[in-house]
């Protein structure tokens, strides 16, 4: 059977890591909540983006939900694919994540829907873990997107902290824990993998970028939890710089890859991670280099993320997102194996 299919609907392609755009938008409207703060600017933009996050975030779990029921066998084809399975974590984070946009509004609503994402999170986490440890890895799977389903407990305190939930304190140290620990094991998988295997494919460069997540969501992380910028958080910070110079010329690469693929988005969160981590870091900090890094980067990923949402509704909308991305080509083949 061919690998593509005229008679194939957007439901069909619809890839899970999707949401990592709603990763980017909530994480973008957080960073520039951060900028109104250090820089009393109006919250209009701060809420326009996360109003924008939240209404996208309806839509796709609706449409997914419904690529689900249609075509049960093309979801489960996802999940059952050894690097794939990691995107089904975007979906939990941004339910972790959209309750900081609902909290100012719903304070219940936000607690029920950032409880429902912690417990999907622990147990997701568990699961892939499990799986890993069943069935022997090839070195070649060992993806940047490995860490997004383990490493996506350092996203629970985020939010997570400003809730009023009996242990709260606890609990978000119980994730932050995993999460921490998890980071320092997988990215020296990745890392070794990166340095003893062939490249990854040039479509799949700016993946490279998740590696910037996971030190950026551990010193936001620590700072909540322990009230401190000591040394420790420094470490996190200034680490997390220098994998962002290592990776960050992989923003660059996006003009390359063309036409648009879905992996591009990889790029969104890592982005507007260090960009919360640097406003933070520069509150405690008084030299003016410390105020200059987060305009910097508050730029770059207010840029990025909005090229990247335009190009998206653009592919939509003119039917080029079926064909022209990775993810619809691996979807076009995971219908042809459901077929056969």
């Amino acid at each position: 059977m061919p690998d593509t299919n005229p008679g194939s609907s957007f439901l069909e392609f619809l890839p899970v890591s999707l949401f990592g755009a709603i990763m980017g938008l909530t994480g973008l409207s957080f960073s520039w909540g951060w900028a109104e703060k250090a820089w009393g600017l109006s919250p209009l933009i701060k809420n326009i983006i996360g109003g924008i996050a939240l209404i996208a975030f309806v839509v796709l779990t609706i449409t997914y939900l419904i690529k689900w029921m249609k075509y049960p066998e093309l979801v489960k084809k996802e999940i059952q694919h050894p690097v794939a399975i990691s995107f089904f974590a975007t979906f939990i984070i941004s339910l972790l994540l959209v309750p900081g946009i609902i909290l100012p509004y719903s304070m219940n609503a936000a607690i029920v829907i950032w409880s429902a994402g912690a417990i999907m999170m622990f147990l997701f986490s568990w699961f892939v873990l499990r799986k890993w440890f069943d069935h022997q890895q090839e070195p070649g799977n060992a993806m940047p997107a490995w860490i997004i389903p383990i490493v996506g407990t350092l996203d629970v305190p985020i939010v997570g902290y400003r809730l009023p939930i009996p242990g709260i304190h606890e609990i978000c140290f119980v994730f932050f824990g995993i999460g921490l620990v998890f980071s320092i094991i997988l990215i020296t998988i990745i890392i070794s993998r990166l340095l003893f295997q062939p490249q990854l494919p040039e479509a799949l460069q700016p993946t490279l970028l998740i590696l910037v997540g996971p030190f950026a969501l551990a010193f936001s992380g620590y700072q909540s939890l322990t009230g401190l910028q000591d040394i420790t958080a420094s470490v996190f910070f200034y680490f997390d710089f220098f994998l962002l110079l290592i990776f960050g010329s992989k923003i660059f690469l996006l003009a390359a890859c063309c036409p648009f693929r879905i992996t591009w988005w990889a790029v969104g969160f890592p982005l507007v991670a260090f960009t919360i981590a640097s406003f933070r870091y520069a509150s405690n900090k008084h030299a003016a280099v410390f105020q200059i890094i987060p305009g910097i980067m508050l730029f770059i990923s207010t840029i990025v993320i909005a090229y990247l949402f335009i190009q998206t509704i653009y592919k939509i909308a003119t039917g080029q997102f079926l064909l022209k991305t990775p993810a619809a080509e691996q979807a076009t083949k995971l219908v042809s194996g459901a077929h056969n």
